[in-house]
């Protein structure tokens, strides 16, 4: 092969990396991580809590709104949104900041959940924070931060 064809391929190469460098870093742009969120809102209106856990690291932290301790690992998660679930939650996002640091994003914002017990529904007004960390390239929740709105 000669030294043309060599660099040709070595030329071929270093656009394939700088492409994915590039799309890489477009995976963190702020509406990127909007995206995620309402993602997670859009998940847990379908009340199905293993698409929701499935949305969290293994490790992942929640801390959710109507618990009454921390739930650790998706083992533990999983029977916090069993029980959020009945409920027949759906909620909306009525604001979000983003931050990201490579790997990692934050998310804080407010949304307002519509939740439904014995034929009634009310509206619960809430703040999270959301810790985003990619692993392998897919973004999970490692750790997510929820409650009321104080009155």
């Amino acid at each position: 092969m000669d030294a043309k064809k060599v660099g040709l391929y070595v030329l071929g190469g270093v656009g394939v990396v700088a492409a994915y460098k590039y799309l890489e870093r477009q995976s963190n742009k702020r509406a990127n991580i909007k995206d995620i969120i309402q993602n997670w809102v859009n998940t847990v209106c379908t009340h199905n809590p293993q698409a929701i856990v499935d949305l969290y690291a293994p490790d992942g932290v929640l801390v959710g709104t109507i618990a009454d301790d921390i739930k650790i690992g998706r083992q533990e998660i999983i029977k916090y949104f069993n029980m959020f679930v009945e409920k027949k939650p759906c909620g909306i996002i009525t604001s979000i900041s983003t931050q990201n640091y490579g790997d990692y994003a934050i998310a804080d914002g407010t949304y307002d959940f519509t939740l439904e017990e014995d034929g009634k529904k009310e509206v619960v007004p809430a703040r999270f924070t959301f810790v985003l960390r990619r692993n392998k390239g897919v973004w999970q929740i490692a750790t997510h931060h929820s409650s009321a709105q104080p009155e």
